[in-house]
């Protein structure tokens, strides 16, 4: 489905929690940069009030280093006592792990509860576990941060249409993982706030075009680089960072560098926060 600004999102998530029913395990997507912003906590609420097993997947994973990977890793898994895995869909071997724990997590908890009984079940056996069966999978997260992808690289196809533009798949639809695994792809269904463009930006929710504040998501992402890795962004950009800098004057100076002035030599600052903005969303500005 397509995003636009809604005041009611009642029926967005009235297709979450369908979904999540439908489900014997849930997978929450989230950006291995940002996996703390790219958490839904509404989701996350609504999937333990379901009362459903999920797994926190961290996708791209080669965006970022071993060590902050492990570090987000141990954090989840202190914080909410849930599986987490990583996922790089260029290294088959994630995915075949990612495959093993949802297999684990079914084995640990089967099917949800289900009436199989009749008016001369006794009542003691009329609720219960059913163990056979597919596994039925709900992945789900915010747009764009790669829930097709891990669909497609679960189903070891091309099954989901894959694109870097955000909202561009449209509608849940079934997939058949493996003979035992079956997913739910439900690209767009979680609603996004629209109030709020730094997690939009930072997450790839919203494309930099779309970015009302395109100056305030750039000026975030240089914070973040000259407090975790200085040298990545004056190597992406070719720009010396004097320390004494802050954000909106290494924007200046990555204009100038870059020959994106306006008449007199102003900086267009516009044109590059765009330029970072989209550096960062599509993984060629790596922190």
């Amino acid at each position: 489905m397509a995003f636009r600004q809604n005041t009611n999102i009642t029926p967005y998530w009235e297709s979450v929690k369908k979904i999540i029913k439908e489900s014997d395990i849930v997978l929450e997507v989230l950006d291995s940069r940002l996996p703390e912003l790219s958490r839904n906590p509404q989701l996350e609420k609504m999937i333990k009030e379901v009362g459903r097993p999920m797994i926190y997947v961290i996708n791209k994973a080669d965006l970022i280093s071993r060590e902050a990977l492990d570090i987000s890793l141990d954090n989840l898994k202190e914080e909410t006592g849930n599986p987490v895995t990583f996922v790089s869909v260029k290294k088959k071997a994630t995915i075949r792990n990612l495959l093993a724990q949802i297999k684990k997590v079914f084995e640990k908890y089967g099917k949800p509860e289900k009436d199989v009984y009749n008016k001369f079940t006794p009542k003691s056996v009329r609720h219960q576990r059913v163990a056979k069966g597919d596994i039925i999978v709900g992945v789900l997260g915010y747009p764009n941060v790669g829930k097709s992808s891990i669909i497609n690289s679960l189903a070891f196809k091309k099954k989901a249409k894959v694109s870097n533009v955000a909202g561009t798949t449209h509608g849940a639809h079934w997939i058949k993982a493996s003979e035992e695994i079956k997913l739910i792809d439900t690209p767009g269904v979680i609603p996004l706030q629209y109030n709020d463009e730094l997690r939009l930006g930072l997450i790839g929710s919203k494309n930099p075009e779309k970015l009302k504040d395109i100056d305030m998501v750039a000026m975030k992402i240089i914070e973040m680089f000259l407090e975790k890795n200085k040298k990545a962004l004056e190597k992406k950009y070719n720009v010396e960072i004097n320390q004494e800098l802050n954000s909106y004057e290494v924007l200046e100076e990555i204009a100038k560098i870059k020959g994106h002035l306006k008449k007199g030599g102003v900086a267009d600052e516009t044109r590059t926060s765009t330029m970072i903005v989209r550096d960062w969303q599509n993984g060629e500005l790596k922190l």
